[in-house]
């Protein structure tokens, strides 16, 4: 962290908003990483014994597909907190500062909303998946429908403490993209084409 993201960060509110923030990246970077770990592994079984041994094994496409959905829909509030996702930032960027960044938050506002939406109907359609059966692991769908509501309050959290700490932020380019792509693009901008 750079000594001007920790004067933007400031105290209070600010400094707790970026120690939940990094401790969750922190604790979502592990399993996110073990799940593309076991995926690749089932993956791989599955290909081994069905091309090489020519016994295929009926679970690990089921396997893999449920790795994946919970790998990705985890990796989403890291990409929130590093801004990290795919934005069109022409029109914002064209605007003054104060209503660029008003309109950033009114989006970020419609986001919050949808992931509070999206958790509490989540936790009700994984509620009823606790009677469903998955079809070839014969495990309980609540476990693997949880992953949507889990990572929505993730996302949420992420999403709430990156806000907080952009109402400090004064450059636009710090707001919307990552710190590597604000790195590249000063150094772009430095460049004789």
């Amino acid at each position: 962290m750079t000594m001007e993201q920790k004067g933007t960060r400031g105290g209070g509110i600010f400094s707790l908003a970026a120690k939940i923030g990094d401790g969750l990246e922190r604790i979502i970077e592990y399993p996110v990483f073990l799940l593309s770990i076991v995926m690749t592994a089932v993956v791989l079984l599955g290909v081994v014994s069905r091309y090489i041994v020519r016994s295929p094994l009926g679970w690990t496409e089921e396997l893999a597909r449920y790795l994946m959905i919970w790998m990705a829909l985890l990796s989403v509030a890291l990409c929130i907190w590093r801004h990290e996702h795919v934005g069109v930032t022409m029109f914002v960027k064209k605007l003054p500062r104060l209503p660029a960044k008003i309109l950033i938050f009114a989006s970020n506002g419609l986001i919050v909303y949808f992931l509070w939406v999206l958790t509490t109907y989540g936790f009700t359609m994984a509620e009823g998946g606790k009677a469903q059966l998955s079809t070839a692991l014969h495990t309980s769908m609540y476990w693997w429908l949880l992953s949507v509501p889990v990572s929505a309050a993730l996302c949420l959290v992420m999403l709430l403490c990156k806000m907080t700490l952009d109402i400090r932020r004064r450059d636009l380019d710090e707001i919307l993209m990552s710190e590597e792509a604000v790195d590249t693009v000063r150094r772009e901008e430095k460049l004789d084409f």
